[in-house]
């Protein structure tokens, strides 16, 4: 049976504070009179007899720590390398209105570094080693430039595969015979080259495989462990939003040379349920106001490989619902390449319903950057009330569409539910060919069937932004554009406009365009890392083309309020309160509520 054993990281303290004399530094205290002890005195210090400064800040502690002082400042002259500095005697005058202590010293010659040798590399050239230094021969050591240099060392010994190397001063000897120098020889012990054998949860019933933790931790199986990090793997570990809390990772070697490394993991809940309720006033006086919502029921990490599944219905104002269907793995053939199937089905009271299938492949790179690729086919079927002709042709038009396009999405946020800074960019291009049909009227009055091919563009780009302004407060920035580009339009190819997720203030779904944007901005107030209070405002734009009888227009929408975001036993509760200049009063506002119930 093999055994393996904890790797334990070198640490290097003071490594070299050199105590000229065979015991510790004398100190001689007088007084001229009684005293009280425990009063604040005056310190001075005199070396070789004349006044300085002290090597730090003055001392205002008590007479009766004369000694401590004493010893304190002893130390610092050492550590800027003065190794032969010595107290002669401390000197307590308690004859005047306060006490004074002198405190007399013997700094002697500065001690010089003559030469440092490294002995014992062998996986990393002597030559390479010797330039990560920044103790440079003819300076004073400091300890604290050797400590660090010496880390420096560790550090390029781990990128090389040898995380368990460990470097000590071997020799330090101090050559007196003109002016004091010191040579400097460290010993390097670089321990076994190690390769990962596998990457495991510490928790047994941790659902997570063992091969999603080494993707997420960008861990190679089976290669050498080199530039290992723990705390580096932590934070990418932390960052994909599986886990609540990930620990400290533990590495053990077998005697074999490979590596097992132990990730504690807490994951997070399997899924959420979400339910939004919004109320929407009457659009004129006497009408009743209408109640919208959506449920929400997310799936994550099933199996524990990072699987999702999302499942959306929504009820939108004037009988329109949406229902929408993704299901996605993060990393298929075990490699960071996130493949995607998604279903919307629309239904427009009795005008048209549209259903759209499609799939998307991205590719994902350390830095963030995801590149994208996407196909989708989109059918719109016109109902009873979309069949009936308006003006000379059929209100909504049979099509059949298919689209392919790229994207690229980028995200560098740290907690994704209350950022405090970062940048998330989603920005989506696609290209295709529409197969429309629909009945016209002809000039004499009869009715004919035409079918026209064309072609579409569309583009669909997001980004947020957040900056920290001071303490809890943080300001998101951000902005939102949808636009398509065809030789016609028809009612059901133009983007919905308005409500909770797009222009806050206005009615679900109140606006039409192929063209629409928003720019918003958000001033939060965090109160927890899950739980924020904030205020908004929205500018909206839209474009809109002419459509049978209507003609074409374009408006600026702009709208604010207030919202809560608040962690609960239960789960994340949202509530918002939002108005637009077109309101009569406060009481026309639109109030949406959400609850997002952890499974």
């Amino acid at each position: 049976m093999s055994s393996e054993h904890t790797i334990l990281y070198p640490t290097i303290g003071a490594v070299l504070l050199l105590a000229m004399g065979a015991g510790p530094c004398p100190v001689r205290a007088q007084s001229g009179a009684a005293g009280t002890p425990s009063e604040a005195p005056t310190w001075a210090l005199r070396v070789e007899g004349e006044r300085v400064d002290w090597p730090g800040a003055r001392p205002s502690a008590p007479v009766d720590s004369v000694r401590a002082v004493a010893q304190r400042t002893l130390r610092r002259m050492r550590k800027n390398g003065y190794y032969y500095a010595r107290i002669d005697s401390a000197v307590v005058d308690t004859s005047g209105p306060s006490p004074t202590v002198r405190v007399h010293a013997h700094r002697g010659p500065q001690v010089t570094l003559a030469s440092i040798r490294v002995d014992g590399a062998e996986a990393v050239p002597t030559a390479e080693l010797r330039r990560l230094l920044n103790t440079e021969q003819g300076d004073p050591l400091v300890p604290d430039v050797l400590d660090a240099d010496i880390q420096a060392l560790l550090d390029r010994y781990e990128r090389a595969g040898h995380p368990l190397a460990e470097i000590h001063v071997d020799r330090a000897a101090i050559d007196s015979t003109a002016r004091p120098q010191l040579r400097l020889i460290l010993r390097v012990d670089e321990g076994p080259s190690l390769w990962l054998k596998r990457v495991v949860p510490a928790e047994e019933e941790t659902r997570t495989t063992p091969a999603l933790l080494a993707h997420l931790a960008d861990l190679p199986v089976g290669a050498s462990l080199t530039d290992y990090d723990p705390e580096a793997i932590r934070e990418r570990l932390a960052q994909s939003a599986l886990f609540r809390d990930v620990g400290t990772p533990d590495l053990r070697v077998g005697p074999d040379g490979g590596a097992t490394l132990r990730i504690p993991v807490e994951e997070a809940p399997p899924g959420s349920f979400d339910l939004a309720l919004g109320y929407l006033p009457g659009a004129s006086p006497g009408q009743q106001g209408q109640v919208v919502g959506s449920g929400h029921l997310l799936l994550e990490h099933l199996f524990g490989g990072g699987r999702r599944v999302d499942l959306t219905l929504d009820r939108r104002p004037g009988r329109a619902s949406l229902f929408d269907l993704v299901v996605s793995d993060p990393f298929v053939l075990g490699l960071p390449l996130r493949v995607q199937a998604d279903f919307r089905g629309e239904q427009r009271d009795s005008t048209f319903s549209k259903r759209r299938y499609g799939g998307e492949v991205g590719y994902r790179f350390d830095s963030g950057l995801e590149l994208v690729g996407s196909l989708r086919r989109e059918v719109v079927q016109p109902g009873p009330a979309g069949t009936q002709l308006r003006g000379d042709r059929q209100r909504i038009a049979r099509s059949r569409t298919f689209f392919y396009g790229v994207g690229v999405r980028y995200e560098s946020r740290a907690r994704p539910v209350t950022p405090r800074r970062g940048l998330r960019l989603d920005v989506h291009v696609e290209q295709g060919r529409t197969e429309r049909t629909l009945r016209r009227r002809t000039a004499a009055g009869d009715t004919t069937r035409t079918s026209r091919e064309l072609r579409q563009e569309r583009l669909h780009a997001t980004v947020r932004t957040y900056w920290p302004v001071a303490g809890r407060q943080v300001v998101a920035l951000g902005a939102d554009a949808s636009v398509l580009r065809s030789d016609t339009y028809d009612r059901s190819d133009l983007f919905r406009f308005g409500g909770a997720t797009s222009l806050r203030g206005y009615d679900e779904d109140r606006f039409l365009g192929n063209v629409t944007a928003r720019a918003l901005v958000e001033y939060r107030l965090l109160l927890d890392r899950r739980s924020y209070a904030y205020a908004f405002g929205d500018l909206g734009y839209l474009r809109r083309p002419a459509l049978q009888e209507a003609e074409r227009r374009q408006s600026w929408r702009p709208g604010y309020g207030v919202g809560v975001q608040v962690h609960t036993g239960i789960g994340q509760v949202r509530a918002s309160y939002a108005l637009n200049p077109e309101v009569a009063s406060p009481a026309e506002g639109r109030v949406h509520v959400g609850l997002s119930v952890q499974l």
